[in-house]
């Protein structure tokens, strides 16, 4: 009998998981400007050899369709989303808006990068910066995502 939580069955659920938001965030690209595409090339880039990375990346739109860097980006997000927040995450989301959360993923992440350089920048002590600072990269990005949703729903009710 399988047990649910051996190897192959929990590498399954994290390949569907990735597969799944791949999917919705590829559709989700093809219909976004191309300027706000460009804005995600740094997941692209993170995920190239730093050799290749740092020899040709500035070649990419001249030697990489956009299908594949948009294909690439996507399975980059899907998989940082997957393994950063964990597949129930991804399961538990409705289809229809997996894109569209993935998306915002990344604006609060950035969001969270800001405040983390201004926290950086405070007089206070080593210890205390440190804290928040590990605050913010422990739940920051999902906490920001999980308030900007509660309050677009209360928006929405109100």
């Amino acid at each position: 009998e399988k047990q649910p939580d051996a190897l192959p069955a929990i590498s399954q659920r994290i390949s569907n998981a990735i597969n799944l938001a791949t999917d919705a965030i590829c559709k989700k690209l093809d219909d976004t400007a191309a300027e706000e595409v460009e804005t995600l090339l740094p997941l692209f880039k993170d995920h190239l050899p730093k050799t290749i990375s740092d020899l040709a990346f500035d070649e990419v739109h001249n030697r990489v369709p956009h299908q594949y860097i948009c294909n690439a980006i996507a399975s980059c997000l899907a998989s940082k989303l997957v393994y950063k927040e964990g597949c129930d995450f991804i399961e538990q989301l409705p289809k229809e808006k997996l894109a569209s959360y993935a998306m915002k993923y990344i604006e609060k992440e950035r969001e969270i990068a800001i405040l983390k350089d201004a926290i950086d920048s405070t007089n206070m002590s080593e210890h205390e910066r440190s804290a928040i600072i590990q605050i913010l990269d422990s739940g920051g990005v999902r906490t920001a995502l999980n308030l900007n949703l509660r309050l677009s729903n209360e928006k929405v009710e109100g």
